[in-house]
């Protein structure tokens, strides 16, 4: 896939993204941009990571997640 593609499939997600996800894809991209690009590679390139981030998103898509209201009550 092409940069043109990537980016436009990216722009399309963010697009019909609901607004409460927003501030979570913000920050995830502003830290991509932040990391050097050894650090975003290495990550990218480990099993492990990507492993746990399918995990997470099927998690995420099947309501096996806690509210942060939740998590600053035990904190």
């Amino acid at each position: 896939m092409g940069t043109v593609e990537t980016r436009n499939i990216i722009h399309d997600t963010i697009n019909h993204m609901p607004p409460e996800k927003l501030d979570a894809v913000l920050s995830f991209l502003e830290d991509l941009r932040r990391s050097s690009e050894d650090e975003t590679a290495m990550l990218m390139s480990d099993p492990g990571f990507m492993k746990d981030y399918q995990d997470a998103k099927k998690e995420i898509r099947s309501g096996k997640t806690v509210s942060l209201k939740a998590i600053r009550r035990d904190v």
